[in-house]
């Protein structure tokens, strides 16, 4: 990959006195649309939802490549064609003392061609196109794990950090969202503390969208295929002036889902989404630019599609759900950018907003039965703030320094309801007391059912203060140290709320009716308010010796940090053992065992690492062919692992020990010739408990669940062009990606094996419109996403099975 600036390309077109005709016709488009936009806009006022949707389709979308169409490829800005001899991918950091081609660290670059040849449209797209990046697709949009190099984080909080146009975002239940005109993805994988804090021990996933200085124009684009999937999506891009450009865009999704509820007879994973992007870039002085954007998502999905699975028959039955099983959420973000320059250093703000509001419904004991559901409702508003001040200067000492600040104000209403099924699991624990105590009166539940509330405040802030510096041709040429340090400090508190009561009758002889003693006791109430502290220094040190331009071999070690937190779906077993204690205390307080604290049981402890990389970077054959080899090492101390309680009725984080990851790490890039590249990435990770024992069992040496011991990942990408024929251009991109081996449990007694999925996508384009055809998982492979147990129970989701489709776009 080439580094290169806004100004390799060149225009032909312009120094020319004749434009093509197609270029003509898309110049008459562009004022039609603006035209046929500006009056729907005008009778929105009377328009109706249906009328609204058909104006929308103003507003549909690209499949266009961004800012580039790759190498000897055409691309087209603003109605005007380019060519490139290479694509473009600008590498600058705001942070960064070194750029991201010569960082001494695993650094994997998503160009736009390989985003749009590749339809990655998530961030659950790029599973296993990184090397030891997996990223299931499972749950709903609320579960967004990510693994890196063996560690992750299924529920509570992140150990990958993702940041959007450098902005933050402080919850992962934010993370699987719409990606469209995006210009680059980078994913930084192994510790970065030291310039981004807490959270980021796996890495770091920065996506960064595309300005409207570096392409104007209009795309839009329909996708359609099986399953009931409808895409449709739009944007503008535009310069107002020499110091000032906007753009906007917008998308519907929707699906039929690919599993149905054979309870309900309806699918149970069906999906609807929508939302958009508006961008304002200002260049106000030839030192400051200004940069502004909001976006807005919505979803609407059916979610949880677990299927029981038969250990007998090593099979997954059909989903069968009986209550309602859903996620819904309205996001938000505003993000300002403000920079500037002189001839020594670049000063950057980087100020953010996000906004959630979400709803999830959840049968959540996965079957027909009537046991327990949980209804959660979220609402969060984070803010953050980092200045930053980087040296540009060109000698052999580079620098950068920060500040950075945060609060995530995070609420959550999280009520579980026990049915019938489940008010006679409650039953259970006095009918064992009777058994136990004899002479001791019979106890019985009378509610039909019984609702336990939830409300929990989770406020957290924090602040950093961290430097960077690096040292090049340090006693040698070529030779240069990069050294940091970040102090971390962040405070979390818990509010928790709750008031239940359980309806109880007694009797003294077993053939008489109980009586109602509901009158005899209090509803059992819980009020705590707790809080803890969090301080970390986060060191990294990297050497480097560079000795050709591009080639370079490096050792590095950083320590990584993911706070602590709280258990708060776990809520409802908390308030089940508060109320029976209550009643015993009330009826034989000999019998009555006191609860744990809330502190001890909801709280869990940070999760630390040490990592050691040593890896090597070159480009050969004249940069036909790039590759990078890296080895690795984690030394992990109080890993946190997702569990259920016992009783089943929530998920909790807990401390789980230590353990180890280590592996390598393999990526390679050629352009085999004029138009064809290949990619190939590979990812093997050997995680294991090192010091782990739950006081049943003993797992040392076990594999660490969910992470996949291999990933693979397989490309070719052609481009050709013609010049006065029937079409301009034919592309074609076929991947394979791959996982496995997937233990589900630490006993690792059952696993995913390791599998491949063959994904297509091919078109044509004459002029300004583009017809694809794609594909995915075309050899129809069978496989688990996700696997649990609870309650001596065990579920899967399968994973998505065979979808094709065709897509119309054009790019004017």
């Amino acid at each position: 990959m080439y580094h290169c600036g806004r100004d390799t390309k060149f225009c032909v077109s312009t120094v020319c006195g004749n434009l093509p005709k197609s270029l003509h016709i898309a110049i008459a488009l562009r004022r039609y649309s603006l035209f046929f936009c500006a009056i729907t806009n005008k009778k929105n006022s009377v328009m109706g939802n249906k009328q609204y949707a058909a104006a929308g389709l103003c507003l549909l979308l690209s499949i266009s490549q961004g800012v580039k169409a790759g190498e000897d490829g055409v691309q087209e800005e603003d109605s005007v064609r380019y060519f490139t001899t290479e694509e473009v991918v600008i590498t600058a950091s705001p942070k960064e003392t070194n750029d991201l081609r010569k960082l001494p660290g695993s650094v994997s670059v998503l160009s736009p061609q390989l985003i749009a040849g590749r339809q990655i449209e998530s961030l659950k797209d790029i599973s296993a196109s990184v090397p030891n990046l997996y990223m299931p697709a499972y749950g709903a949009k609320l579960t967004s794990a990510v693994y890196i190099r063996g560690i992750g984080a299924r529920s509570s909080g992140q150990t990958v950090g993702l940041y959007v146009d450098n902005i933050p975002y402080l919850d992962k239940s934010t993370f699987d969202f719409e990606l469209t005109d995006i210009q680059r993805i980078e994913v930084l994988r192994g510790p970065q503390g030291t310039l981004y804090g807490r959270n980021a021990m796996g890495g770091i996933i920065n996506v960064r969208t595309l300005s409207p200085f570096d392409f104007q124009g209009t795309k839009l684009s329909v996708s359609g295929g099986n399953y009931g999937l409808l895409k449709a999506k739009a944007s503008h891009y535009r310069k107002l002036s020499d110091k000032l450009a906007l753009s906007a865009g917008g998308y519907y999704d929707r699906s039929d889902g690919f599993f149905t509820n054979e309870y309900t007879g309806r699918k149970a994973d069906n999906e609807e989404s929508a939302g958009g992007r508006f961008k304002l870039d200002g260049r106000i002085a030839p030192r400051f630019t200004a940069a502004y954007s909001f976006t807005f998502d919505y979803t609407s999905q059916g979610a949880f599609p677990y299927g029981k699975y038969d250990r007998a028959n090593d099979k997954v039955l059909p989903v069968a759900i009986n209550d309602p099983s859903s996620y819904n959420r309205r996001m938000t973000a505003n993000n300002l950018q403000l920079e500037y320059r002189t001839d020594k250093i670049v000063l950057t703000s980087t100020t953010g907003h996000q906004w959630f509001d979400d709803n999830m419904q959840m049968d959540q004991d996965y079957d027909t039965i009537a046991k327990f559901t949980l209804a959660q409702k979220q609402l969060q508003r984070a803010f953050s703030q980092e200045i930053a001040v980087k040296s540009l200067t060109t000698g052999n000492y580079q620098w950068s320094s920060g500040l950075y600040g945060f609060h995530n104000d995070l609420r959550a209403n999280a009520p579980v309801t026990f049915k019938k099924d489940g008010i006679g699991m409650l039953q259970k624990v006095f009918t064992t007391l009777k058994e136990e105590n004899p002479k001791m009166p019979s106890i019985s539940v009378t509610d039909e059912e019984l609702f336990i509330p939830g409300r929990f405040e989770t406020p957290s802030y924090g602040a950093a203060l961290f430097h960077q510096s690096t040292l090049n041709n340090l006693f040698t040429g070529g030779l240069s140290l990069t050294a940091g340090l970040r102090l971390d400090y962040e405070k979390q508190r818990m509010g928790y709320d709750s008031k239940a009561k359980m309806s109880l009758g007694m009797s003294m002889n077993p053939a008489a009716p109980p009586a109602d003693i509901s009158g005899m006791y209090e509803p059992s109430v819980m009020d705590e308010s707790i809080s803890q502290d969090f301080l970390q220094l986060l060191p990294k040190a990297s050497l480097k010796y560079e000795w050709a331009d591009g080639t370079f071999a490096y050792l590095s070690a950083a320590k990584g940090y993911k706070s602590g937190g709280y258990n708060i779906q776990m809520s409802a077993d908390v308030m089940q053992s508060q109320m029976q204690y209550d009643i015993m205390q009330k009826f034989s307080p000999q019998l009555a065992v006191e609860p744990s604290p809330v502190k001890e049981v909801m709280a869990y402890k940070p999760e630390m690492s040490w990592s050691y990389e040593a890896g090597i970077r070159s480009g050969l054959f004249d940069n036909r062919l790039t590759a990078e080899l890296t080895f690795f090492y984690m030394d992990i101390a109080d890993i946190q692992l997702t569990k259920f309680t016992a009783s089943g009725n929530g998920r909790i984080l807990a401390n789980a020990g230590k353990a180890e990851s280590y592996g390598a790490e393999l990526s390679l890039h050629a352009r085999l010739a004029d138009g064809l590249t290949a990619n190939a990435n590979y990812g093997y990770t050997h995680a294991t408990f090192r010091n782990y024992d739950n006081g049943r069992e003993d797992f040392k040496g076990k594999r660490i669940p969910y992470t996949p011991a291999h990933t693979l990942s397989l490309g070719l990408q052609y481009t050709k062009l013609w010049h006065n024929a029937a079409i301009d251009q034919f592309t074609a991109s076929a991947w394979c990606n791959g996982a496995g081996q997937i233990y589900w449990t630490e006993q690792n007694t059952l696993s995913q094996p390791f599998y491949g999925l063959l994904n297509l996508k091919a078109g044509i384009r004459k002029g300004i419109v583009s017809l694809n055809l794609w594909g995915r998982n075309l050899t129809d492979t069978g496989y688990s996403m996700f696997y649990f147990e609870t309650s001596d129970n065990a579920f899967m989701q399968a994973g998505r099975p065979l979808q094709a489709g065709a897509e119309v776009a054009v790019t004017f």
